[in-house]
């Protein structure tokens, strides 16, 4: 996901850069993004180059109450800024004045913007932040580890069992 801006950034402000693209990847730190298309431009302001898309990927999770894995769609909308090391570019203003510390938002020195970072991160963001399985999941029994949507646990029935026995003992006690 990267773009040559020279040309954007030679030209006009408000200049724009229509792009889309599909199919692609991103994998880190154990949160892979797959099937990602987006539609977006790319818009050259006085100082930076503003990204904007509509982005849509899938993603597999871990369901919160079984532990399974899931697979979910991620929709999202995506707008940063970039700013060039390149400060010719810019009408010699570069960074001055621009307060921009992540890297990930740099346009190196040969124009190139790389989407890749900021896009995986706010896709990450979009992640719901409870994921299910499905909608009735049982999730697994806090006592023996049973996964309660492929097998009931024995851990309840013991349980009631003990609760009826002792109740049955106070009866007769009194």
């Amino acid at each position: 996901m990267y773009f040559n801006v020279s040309n954007l950034l030679l030209g006009n402000v408000g200049q724009c850069l229509p792009f889309h693209f599909a199919d692609e990847e991103l994998r880190y730190d154990g949160a892979d993004f797959t099937d990602i298309t987006a539609r977006g431009r790319l818009t050259r302001t006085d100082r930076t180059v503003l990204v904007e898309a509509e982005v849509q990927a899938a993603s597999v999770v871990e369901c919160s109450r079984c532990l399974e894995q899931s697979a979910v769609q991620v929709a999202v909308d995506f707008a940063e800024e970039y700013v060039p090391e390149n400060a010719d570019l810019m009408a010699r203003r570069g960074r001055d004045g621009v307060m921009e510390d992540d890297e990930a938002l740099w346009i190196d020195d040969s124009n190139t913007l790389d989407l890749s970072v900021a896009l995986w991160q706010t896709l990450r963001s979009g992640l719901p932040m409870v994921q299910l399985c499905r909608p009735d999941c049982r999730g697994i029994c806090t006592d023996c580890y049973v996964d309660l949507n492929s097998q009931d646990c024995e851990c309840d029935m013991i349980n009631k069992v003990g609760r009826n026995a002792e109740a049955s003992a106070a009866t007769r006690r009194a």
